[in-house]
């Protein structure tokens, strides 16, 4: 795998400038960052990294139930199956609920802290447990036929029921630990959509498939193939 610098530069010259840097995730036994209060969703730290922050989170200051279980620093809160299915009415029932959190194989953290920043501000790829973009649909366009390039499995691109920090963070943290391929849209969340812009959504990759996408970029169609340069045209515009 080429370290970030390399990588973000191969990643301007298949996107353009328009492509925000993608944010890197990663676990350790200290804050690599600053550790603002997180009262409600942890993307609401969200400016201060891509403004080039380092932000951590540990159960002290991230207040939120459902990203601490997602984060895997606290167990899942009784009556989170309840709020999810008769409060917000994102899933039929509760025990529905309770359901799809068991099939996420969800494990304690085995460090205290979870980290982000943006991938050029960090040195180098090693510890990390994947990253996540987020884009405008060409650029999502673009990053979903990355994605298939070399992968014919049906699920090479998910797009599966959860939170924000389940889509961008438990995923890529589990797919990771699995040495698996599957790479995630997200933030469809109704709840967490208020923490992007209206027209971004997120595309999560686990380190281990990075490091084979990385190998291919210059192979893909996003190397100056005739159909996406002309997308990358239109993204470029003013």
């Amino acid at each position: 795998m080429t370290n970030p610098t390399e990588f973000m530069a191969d990643l301007r010259h298949a996107f353009g400038s328009s492509l925000k840097p993608p944010v890197a995730v990663w676990r350790s036994a200290e804050a690599a960052g600053s550790m603002a209060a997180v009262p409600h969703c942890l993307f609401a730290a969200l400016p201060e990294i891509e403004a080039g922050g380092t932000v951590s989170f540990t159960l002290s200051n991230l207040h939120c139930g459902g990203g601490r279980l997602y984060c895997g620093f606290a167990p899942r809160n009784p009556g989170v199956a309840r709020f999810v299915s008769e409060r917000e009415r994102y899933k039929q029932t509760p025990a529905m609920v309770d359901e799809y959190i068991d099939s996420l194989g969800i494990r304690p953290a085995e460090q205290p802290c979870l980290n982000m920043a943006r991938i050029d501000r960090i040195g180098s790829f090693d510890g990390i447990d994947g990253v996540f973009f987020l884009a405008e649909p060409d650029a999502l366009s673009g990053l979903c036929a990355w994605a298939f390039f070399d992968n014919n499995s049906p699920d090479a691109v998910s797009c599966l029921f959860g939170s924000g920090c389940s889509s961008l963070i438990t995923n890529i943290v589990g797919e990771n630990e699995r040495r698996g391929r599957r790479t995630f849209i997200g933030m469809v969340d109704i709840s967490a959509r208020p923490y992007v812009a209206p027209g971004e959504l997120g595309f999560a990759i686990p380190m281990h498939r990075l490091a084979e996408m990385a190998a291919t970029l210059r192979e893909c169609c996003l190397w100056d193939a005739p159909a996406w340069s002309r997308l990358r045209e239109r993204s470029l515009r003013p």
